[in-house]
């Protein structure tokens, strides 16, 4: 018998016992004020309700299932209690978040069971089909797209399926370097059995503290250092997942040509067409030497040249993080208190990059790169990304600011529930686009959303960074924030996520490039994929489960979901009307 897995805190991001502290970054809430125009009756904390507050719907109990699931498991395997529905009821999306913190609790699962093996969820399979129940895939709660949200259940038993008991690592293959991992491993408790043996798998998104193997392959997740490792979709050679047709099961090679790829069937399928137990993925030696450093680029447009000629040149760093202006500021006030003579010394750098290098302040560019390897490798490509990056006019900053980041770098998301106390509106919203498009796109999206939020009422914060770059393009992760307009309903939210979206589908990006599509981008999928393309995936949907058994509501698109959204009428047919 097990003991429970943990759980983030049901109204916020990580653990119950753990919240942002902002007592030691003395530049932070001046940024806040200053960019937001809080004031000092904004500062008053406004904390969730208590649980005790929350009411959630009533169960629906399927007695012929819940009997089936009891006989099939152990009692401690089945939960029922309030305080477990809450915690699966939500991802943590802004969406999510709003609603919980307030006690909407409109859906949530009747009730949650950990499997702790294949055959628990063969059996668990087996038995919502016979007896017309529904299955929720869940693996660390942390999905901003509403891929958990409980949807077009239409009354009949809900069941989350957490799959956090289902967390080690089975096998690593030394001479392939491949390893067999189950679906419910957490990111550090994967990565310190891989570690034990020499390896790693080198995925590391924001997430990672509290997102699961299963749910990297589920979303298509990328990782920090996926320059250097690519997205999660690279990694996979075989996966097995049980669907209400049975089990699928592909074979671990590197390559084949097997016509559609299965495997690419399951990557991104976001629980809809069956639970993921087990995953083979490649993973890596250990490197010998990482290193993580700072620079300053004059501009955005000179950091993207440089990350460019890197690409070209075959020389990326493991980790090549470059934040826009917003971004820039937004990751200077999170610093920590600094000694006296660092403080000084820093005020020298600006001051030198000001008068002698020309440089505007209110311009520069932050880039965060590692650079990890035997140190032969280390040495050769630390030395040409360096010069490179001087070429394109950048300011060598240093170890301090990579260290930093090092240490803070699963410290943002804490960082929205510290602004949601104070009544701030923030979120992400990403994409990717090809070369030649990347700054139309980032300049037009920046435009979309500052628009957007002055439209509401008060005034904007919006920043970018780009993290993942190809051969061909790169991704471009949006983050804007402003405070609550007075309104007390979610709709300024809404007009701001869409005012992204939308820009994103006009632009010529993808609708989302590492974060899904669950429930809350799904009315913009038909404009990235094509209506053909819908179809497509819908009849893979229904070979597979045709009972609808698998997370209904999520990927596919229709008129009432994007009503739910908030989208009205006009705001609808004007998707559907725009040329794919």
């Amino acid at each position: 018998m097990r003991d429970d897995v943990s759980q983030m805190k049901w109204w916020g991001w990580g653990d119950e016992d753990i919240e942002f502290d902002a007592s030691d970054k003395p530049f932070l809430m001046p940024f806040i004020s200053r960019e937001l125009g809080l004031s000092e009756e904004d500062e008053q904390v406004v904390k969730p309700v208590s649980i005790e507050e929350v009411k959630l719907p009533e169960q629906v109990r399927n007695q012929g299932f819940l009997d089936y699931a009891r006989g099939a498991l152990r009692d401690d395997q089945v939960k029922t209690s309030d305080k477990e529905r809450l915690v699966h009821s939500y991802g943590k999306s802004f969406r999510d978040l709003w609603r919980v913190r307030r006690g909407i609790v409109s859906s949530c699962p009747d009730c949650v069971i950990y499997p702790e093996s294949e055959d628990d969820v063969c059996a668990l399979m087996k038995g919502a089909t016979e007896h017309d129940a529904v299955l929720v895939p869940f693996g660390g709660g942390s999905n901003i797209a509403g891929c958990l949200e409980n949807r077009e259940a239409r009354n009949r038993m809900v069941v989350s399926l957490d799959m956090k008991r289902m967390d080690r690592v089975l096998e690593v293959d030394k001479e392939s370097c491949v390893a067999r991992i189950q679906a419910g491993s957490r990111g550090p408790v994967m990565e310190e059995q891989l570690e034990a043996q020499g390896f790693t798998l080198g995925h590391f998104p924001d997430s990672f503290e509290f997102s699961t193997v299963g749910g990297w392959v589920a979303t298509r997740s990328a990782g920090m250092q996926s320059d250097k490792y690519g997205k999660i979709e690279d990694m996979v050679l075989s996966v097995r997942m049980v669907t209400p047709s049975g089990l699928l099961v592909t074979r671990t090679v590197p390559k084949s040509s097997n016509g559609i790829d299965v495997n690419h069937i399951c990557i991104g399928s976001e629980g809809i067409l069956g639970v993921i137990t087990e995953v083979s993925l490649q993973v890596h030696r250990l490197p010998e030497k990482k290193e993580f450093y700072g620079y300053l680029f004059p501009d955005f447009e000179s950091g993207v040249k440089a990350m460019r000629q890197c690409v070209d040149e075959d020389c990326m760093p493991t980790v090549a993080r470059l934040n826009d202006p917003g971004k820039t500021a937004l990751s200077f006030s999170f610093k920590s208190v600094q000694p006296f003579f660092k403080n000084l010394m820093g005020k020298a750098v600006k001051k030198y990059l000001s008068l002698v290098k020309g440089f505007d302040m209110e311009k520069v560019c932050l880039m965060i790169m590692a650079v990890e390897g035997d140190r032969r490798t280390f040495s050769r490509v630390r030395s040409r990304v360096n010069s490179i990056y001087r070429k394109h006019g950048a300011f060598r900053l240093g170890s301090s600011p990579g260290r930093a980041f090092q240490k803070s770098k699963y410290d943002f998301p804490y960082l929205r529930d510290f602004a949601m106390d104070r009544g701030v509106v923030c979120d992400v919203s990403e994409t990717s686009t090809v070369w030649s498009n990347l700054l139309p796109l980032y300049y037009s999206t920046i435009e979309s959303i500052q628009e957007a939020i002055v439209a509401t009422g008060v005034a904007p914060f919006a920043g970018c960074h780009i993290s993942h770059c190809y051969h061909t393009g790169s991704s471009l992760y949006f983050t804007f924030a402003c405070m609550e307009n007075g309104s007390g309903d979610i709709d300024q939210y809404l007009a701001i996520k869409k005012a992204a979206q939308d820009s994103f589908i006009r632009g010529g990006g993808t609708l989302s490039h590492h974060h899904a599509v669950g429930f809350e981008h799904a009315p913009w999928l038909e404009k990235d994929i094509s209506a053909t393309g819908v179809r497509a995936v819908r009849a893979i949907k229904d070979g597979l489960d045709p009972g609808g058994v698998m997370n209904p509501g999520k990927i596919l698109p229709d008129d009432r979901l994007a009503a739910d959204w908030g989208l009205n009428g006009e705001e609808v047919e004007s998707l559907e009307g725009t040329e794919s």
